[in-house]
């Protein structure tokens, strides 16, 4: 005891008061220099049992810790110290479901082979519902929302697409920015919350939408697009649409901007036109990483392949060998016909159709064209096999396969209706499309798939800044 006592004496320093005299205090030991005070605690003393989750804000997240002693008969107890190395989640609740999960498993840990009696399965019946009630937020950092409370800007925002994707990591929005009015009313009626919404990039500026962590958005693809007028960043309407993109990320400076073009990007005017996206996203403080990605390796019927630039600003950098990793698709099976309503209300195409081919004999991962209606090889014109891959949908094409291209379902030629689309990019059964068809298929051939932008958004981690 005089040995303990010599030991804490020698921590013991002192300090000045408010009122100039001297008090006690104890120096910090070395082995607690990355323990932290506790911001708040959950606690309960019941039942034979006695438990707490600790938390405190750190670095930019959340951490939680927990503690738990059963005192029925035999004593089985466990406790760890909240840290600076205790894992950080990005939300309050999140942090308290971690603790709680790694609670209940340590107390099964701690009885497994040990036979109950009542009092003891009260106590740990007791600690388990009391834990369980912080579980419903999160379970643990592998399936905590990513990027749960983080704000994002959707700009060039269509029908939100990108909103669908970010919202299901756990984003919230800060705010849109729409230039079509019938867009933003289809935005409106399927994303409802207090941001603020905008019509034009031109005058939108980041006041409008307070702190902001990610921008996200597709910029206009018509003049870079091999289909389009191929002006480039001088067409005032569109591809110069990118410099106001642009200055509205240098007055957010948000983490993280994930932008999405078509492919004609890269080589539009010799590769000059890509290398002033680069420079100027790269002279904002980002890193960029650019990769091509198609929809029909992520689950989707379509063939639809996009460019996609991940900046990750200078100050949340983590890894400057590696600054994005892009996710590889993992499902490249799914076909047309599995997006298919059983008895569909749009009607045949009654024009001759040139055979090219007979249908495949199974499944294929590719586009089969199968014919030309009245032997006219061009999109809106081309009939391909449900069996396979879909045509990408466009917002203007022409033709009997109008927007979404057509399909030989069984003995029927036919183009897609609206809810089909919204299958083709992947938007979700509760999503409802604009009450006017044509509006509608011309809106989900200006929109993103879904799932790309989901599986980009899991990879993304926001650290906190230097």
């Amino acid at each position: 005891m005089a040995q303990l006592a010599k030991a804490a004496e020698s921590n013991r320093v002192e300090i000045n008061t408010t009122n100039g005299s001297k008090a006690a205090a104890w120096a910090t030991p070395i082995s607690a220099k990355a323990v932290l005070q506790k911001q708040g605690e959950h606690a309960m003393d019941r039942d034979g049992v006695k438990a707490s989750i600790q938390y405190a804000r750190h670095n930019g997240g959340w951490v939680a810790e927990f503690r738990f002693a059963l005192r029925s008969g035999l004593c089985w107890a466990c406790t760890l110290p909240l840290t600076t190395s205790s894992e950080h989640l990005a939300t309050e609740a999140g942090a308290l479901a971690h603790a709680a999960r790694r609670l209940l498993d340590s107390m099964a840990s701690a009885i497994d082979g040990d036979s109950l009696t009542k009092a003891q399965q009260k106590s740990v019946d007791a600690l388990v519902a009391w834990a369980s009630d912080f579980l419903a937020p999160a379970t643990s950092p592998s399936n905590a929302a990513p990027l749960a409370g983080k704000r994002f800007l959707d700009l060039f925002a269509g029908i939100g697409g990108f909103h669908i994707a970010l919202a299901s990591q756990g984003a919230i929005c800060a705010g849109a920015v729409e230039l079509d009015a019938e867009s933003r009313k289809t935005y409106l009626a399927n994303h409802p919350g207090s941001y603020a919404i905008h019509d034009d990039i031109k005058t939108a500026n980041a006041k409008m939408f307070g702190d902001v962590d990610i921008v996200c958005g597709g910029f206009p693809c018509q003049s870079f697009s091999v289909a389009g007028s191929r002006e480039g960043l001088a067409n005032p309407d569109k591809g110069a649409l990118f410099f106001d993109l642009a200055r509205l990320i240098g007055d957010l400076a948000p983490s993280v901007v994930i932008l999405e073009n078509v492919a004609g990007l890269r080589d539009h005017d010799g590769g000059k036109t890509f290398d002033t996206v680069m420079d100027t996203l790269t002279g904002l403080g980002y890193s960029v990483s650019t990769k091509l990605l198609n929809a029909g390796d992520f689950g989707l019927p379509q063939m639809r392949e996009r460019l996609f630039l991940v900046c990750i600003h200078d100050s949340v950098l983590a890894n400057r060998v590696a600054p994005f990793i892009f996710p590889k698709g993992t499902d490249a099976t799914k076909v047309v016909a599995d997006i298919l309503e059983p008895a569909s209300t749009v009607a045949p195409c009654k024009r001759d159709m040139v055979r090219l081919k007979p249908n495949p004999k199974g499944r294929s991962t590719r586009i089969e064209r199968v014919g030309l209606i009245d032997g006219m090889d061009h999109q809106g014109y081309r009939v391909a096999s449900a069996q396979g891959k879909g045509f990408t949908l466009c917002a203007n094409s022409g033709g009997p396969g109008g927007k979404s291209g057509l399909y030989l379902v069984k003995r029927t030629v036919r183009k897609l209706n609206p809810r089909e689309c919204a299958r083709m990019q992947g938007f979700p059964a509760s999503f409802t499309p604009h009450a006017n068809e044509r509006t509608a298929m011309k809106q989900f051939g200006n929109s993103v798939a879904v799932p790309v932008i989901e599986a980009i958004s899991c990879s993304v981690s926001i650290r906190s800044p230097n």
